[in-house]
């Protein structure tokens, strides 16, 4: 007999309901993205001089071969600013915490964290005191329940209220070189990827969970209690 469950905690109201289907159901639509646009750097080059004369000629050949140490200069700045995009300008810590939900089979590792990631968040604008982490996680699902592992389901501790998923920092995230956690179908199989979240208050050490809310089954007078599993984040 199948079982379908859903979602009851009405602390989730304003994210996105968890719902499990019965193993082979549809999943769930990701969220929104939001575009933003991507930053250039401009390097300004210098012409050599036209001078007359033999001497001159001299000083010429020097500083053409002084425009050519510039140029070569710039272009490594641009190749080393590309490589520091393409890693995200962030840290990364290792974590390695290993989450085993009983009731559905899931087992959620909390592998490492990027923090300190250069940011255009919203919230982060004047804010010298947030920080934008890049969470990653893996998921490898159990096999009793279908549905989705959700990327809202994983918070950071904001200053004593429990902050998650930055929505509109996907194409950040990404453009970082990394990708992007849209949710884990359980039919799907093992999934890793990162999810953005933005503390407005950060610390040396962030204290984090990943929450599966209470379940209804469908059909049955029965409950999934909600699951918690904490996790830290170590200093940069």
């Amino acid at each position: 007999m199948s079982r379908t469950i859903i979602a009851r905690g009405a602390a989730l109201a304003a994210a996105t309901v968890l719902a499990l289907t019965a193993c082979g159901g549809g999943s769930e639509d990701a969220p929104v993205e939001e575009d933003r646009d991507a930053g250039t750097t401009e390097i300004e080059e210098q012409e050599p001089s036209d001078v007359g004369g033999a001497e001159d000629d001299a000083a010429s050949d020097d500083g053409g071969e002084e425009d050519s140490e510039d140029a070569e200069d710039a272009e490594g700045e641009e190749e080393a600013d590309a490589g520091g995009a393409a890693a995200g300008e962030g840290t990364v810590v290792e974590i390695g915490t290993e989450l085993v939900d009983e009731e559905t089979g899931d087992v959620i590792t909390i592998v490492s964290a990027v923090r300190n990631n250069p940011t255009e968040y919203y919230m982060a604008t004047d804010n010298p005191d947030g920080e934008m982490v890049y969470l990653e996680v893996a998921i490898t699902p159990g096999e009793e329940y279908g549905g989705v592992v959700s990327q809202q389901d994983f918070y950071l501790d904001d200053d004593g209220e429990e902050v998650n998923y930055a929505s509109a920092a996907d194409e950040e995230l990404t453009a970082a070189g990394y990708e992007y956690f849209e949710g884990a179908p359980r039919r799907d199989g093992e999934a890793t990827a990162y999810i953005p979240i933005y503390v407005e208050t950060t610390a040396d050490t962030l204290k984090g969970a990943y929450v599966r809310p209470e379940l209804d089954i469908l059909g049955e007078d029965a409950t999934v209690p909600e699951f918690r599993g904490e996790f830290e984040i170590p200093a940069a």
